[in-house]
């Protein structure tokens, strides 16, 4: 029609099931290459999604985890509302909630209720990028703790386990992230990601997050510690090649397409055996007051194994492909 349109018919079933009729505007979007989406324009932008959280409930863990809960599940808009005065305590527990939450600010607050809103757009939220900054901190802290060893410096030590609320922050953003998608296909369109793709995104969060969590315990529990100094050394070594680990598993996921999961799964293999290895010589080791050695062991075992779960579903997900 003209030189610039072709005409489009569209199935009767969907023009009544979305209440299109004659003169209706329809919004066309180019997705990806090779794909236009087509749906009616209802009075504007999309109402916000909302719920409503009561306070003050069982306690107030109950109402952080009920806000946790809307916020990925995708909640636009999340509102604590109270029959009485919400108390300072408990509002400092909600604030440190939403601290925890990437893009959930208060925007409205008064005695008896808290109203947070999500201000990113859901297509300005990359799965991929958001997973290259979890492996950045983790591998920071890898790092930072190998060298706390080396050094004998308690206070990098420290530092190294506190960045994971960081590491949990950006998981609760990759899992909504990675929940709009699948709810929105044309999210998922602009990611540039297939159904399988996200649960394998979905998945990589999680082992991502406890991979944070172990290290952060291994932290701790090597600061409880009063190590040897040919001890600390040999707990950076393994520390050191667990962050080598951490950066071929997470770089092999992302180019999981490029045919080179199987070289470095076998890379993957051979620090894990060599891992396992000096595991092994730290447990003959002397331990000075021997506090917290299994545990530690234990620790460092748990972030090696995985490591190598992160390197294999890169392998499962290209043989899928």
């Amino acid at each position: 029609m003209g030189e610039g349109t072709i005409l489009v018919s569209l199935p009767k079933e969907w023009v009544k099931k979305n209440g299109v009729r004659k003169g209706d505007t329809l919004s066309v979007e180019e997705l990806s290459p090779g794909k236009l989406m087509v749906k009616p324009l209802q009075g504007g932008q999309e109402e916000p999604k909302q719920v409503v959280v009561e306070y003050p409930g069982e306690d107030v863990s109950q109402v952080s985890n009920d806000v946790t809960g809307a916020y990925l599940l995708g909640y636009d808009v999340i509102k604590v509302v109270g029959a009485r005065v919400i108390s300072r305590e408990d509002r400092a527990g909600i604030k440190a909630a939403i601290g925890r939450l990437v893009g959930l600010e208060i925007m409205d607050e008064a005695a008896k209720r808290m109203t947070m809103q999500f201000l990113l757009e859901p297509t300005a939220i990359i799965p991929e990028r958001i997973v290259l900054r979890m492996s950045g901190l983790l591998d920071g802290m890898l790092k930072d703790m190998a060298e706390a060893l080396a050094k004998g410096d308690r206070k990098l030590l420290a530092l190294a386990g506190e960045r994971d609320d960081e590491v949990d922050r950006l998981y609760f953003l990759l899992v909504r992230a990675t929940r709009a998608a699948v709810v929105r296909p044309e999210v998922a369109e602009r990611y540039g990601l297939s159904p399988v793709d996200l649960l394998d995104y979905r998945v990589l969060a999680s082992f991502l997050e406890s991979i944070g969590d172990a290290t952060s315990e291994l932290s701790h529990k090597l600061l409880g510690q009063a190590l040897p100094k040919q001890l600390s050394r040999e707990y950076s070594s393994c520390v050191a090649k667990l962050a080598t680990m951490n950066d071929l598993a997470v770089q092999g996921f992302i180019s999981r397409r490029a045919g080179r999961q199987r070289t470095i799964s076998r890379q993957m293999n051979s620090l894990s055996l060599e891992v396992t290895q000096k595991l092994e010589a730290i447990a003959k080791m002397p331990t000075g007051d021997g506090a917290g050695t299994a545990e530690a062991l234990a620790s460092l075992e748990r972030v090696s194994k995985l490591l190598v779960d992160v390197s294999d579903l890169a392998v499962i997900t290209q043989q899928a492909s």
